[in-house]
């Protein structure tokens, strides 16, 4: 009875996140694009499977660019605490047991893989899963684990080979990681049949999974940025950035950048340089006309700035974690502080319209202060190299 009751309030949270959260991922990214969504029935058995980059803001990338609730296997141990369980199991997050947590942690996969399969079966619920096992910001696949491969192929013999799963390959690109106003393009892959790989199962199960585990990554690599020339990986991806041209459809932009990369690792020149990435054209008038909006969405930010900066210094020890902070602060601290905020303007103004006309501009004011700041005030750059986050943190 308590275990139902517990799955109630957590399923009336997720709903009451997810809307806090579609309104805030909107505000949070300059940019964001979804391509090539595949088309399955709503009931279809499905894995998503992508990259992973960039910690929470991953599975929230996914969660907002697909139309069904994904159930998300992650690292068990984030779980470690019973609160943190209780919020991730509130997201629909599951914990997935690795050799580092200890072998008799490894052998509680088991009834993770259990779960799984009865979702799967179900059909209601897709998985999703980063089988790189774990984050980093670098723009290249890392191999893959083949643990999806065997939760597949398990589902697929507890249905007598029956079931019409859909393995969905997914890749998550991110202009700035850490930062706000950052792009973000989610671009799907065709679907891969797992009935196509039963035979080869029913054969030699190894061979099944390495197969379908290296098609999962051939699939994925085409969807990211990929620069596989890891010896000289900030070489290349600094000579990418000088020469990249921005364009309005992400995909476009994404599909030049390939091309751009494949011929600066193919060209081996590009070793004899380490070019500055450029900033952005700076409009004159929007510079100085812009100028009293900035002012006005800085003070409107300056209480929720603090507590996110603060809370980032005392919190987080890994950099990869950066954006997921800043956009649950975005959502959490931001709703206190606008609240706060709103209250005094009503207690100085005693006039309930301007205090919701108040309310109602400081998400805009500051995102406009934000895009203000970075194009006029700072670097300018729309593309971060991701070296110069990891460097932050030697």
């Amino acid at each position: 009875m308590r275990a139902k009751i517990a799955d109630y309030i957590q399923r009336i949270l997720y709903e009451m996140v997810w809307m806090g959260i579609t309104t805030t991922f909107r505000f949070y990214f300059r940019r964001w694009q979804r391509a090539n969504y595949p088309k399955l029935k709503r009931n279809t058995p499905t894995i998503y499977v992508a990259n992973h980059q960039n910690a929470f803001l991953d599975a929230l990338a996914l969660i907002m660019s697909q139309d069904r609730h994904p159930m998300f296997l992650v690292r068990a141990n984030i779980f470690k605490s019973s609160l943190a369980a209780f919020w991730l199991r509130s997201l629909n997050m599951m914990p997935i047991y690795r050799i580092r947590d200890g072998i008799r942690s490894v052998a509680r996969n088991d009834e993770v893989i259990e779960k799984c399969v009865k979702i799967l079966k179900k059909g209601r619920k897709p998985l999703a899963v980063f089988p790189e096992g774990n984050h980093n910001l670098h723009r290249y696949l890392r191999p893959l684990q083949k643990g999806l491969s065997r939760i597949a192929f398990t589902a697929m013999k507890e249905s007598d080979f029956q079931l019409d799963l859909k393995i969905v390959p997914v890749g998550i690109s991110y202009s700035r990681h850490t930062k706000a106003r950052s792009d973000l393009l989610v671009n799907f892959g065709e679907p891969i049949n797992v009935k196509d790989y039963v035979t080869l199962y029913k054969e030699n199960a190894n061979k099944a999974y390495n197969a379908l585990t290296s098609e999962i990554e051939n699939r994925i690599k085409p969807l990211i940025i990929d620069i596989h020339d890891h010896a000289h990986y900030e070489e290349v991806e600094r000579m990418w950035l000088s020469q990249k041209t921005c364009k309005p459809d992400m995909l476009k932009e994404l599909h030049s950048d390939q091309r751009l990369v494949n011929k600066i690792i193919e060209d081996a020149t590009y070793l004899d340089t380490l070019p500055e990435v450029p900033s952005r054209k700076k409009n004159k008038l929007i510079q100085l006309f812009g100028f009293p909006v900035y002012l006005y969405g800085i003070i409107n930010g300056f209480l929720m700035y603090f507590f996110t900066d603060r809370l980032i210094k005392k919190v987080v020890t890994d950099i990869h974690f950066y954006g997921s902070v800043k956009l649950a602060a975005a959502l959490g601290l931001g709703t206190i502080t606008f609240l706060i905020q709103t209250s005094v303007v009503y207690g100085l103004t005693g006039n309930l319209f301007y205090a919701f006309l108040y309310l109602f501009s400081l998400p805009f004011s500051i995102v406009f202060a934000t895009d203000y700041r970075d194009q006029f005030l700072r670097s300018g750059v729309l593309v971060e190299p991701t070296s110069d986050y990891l460097k932050t943190t030697d």
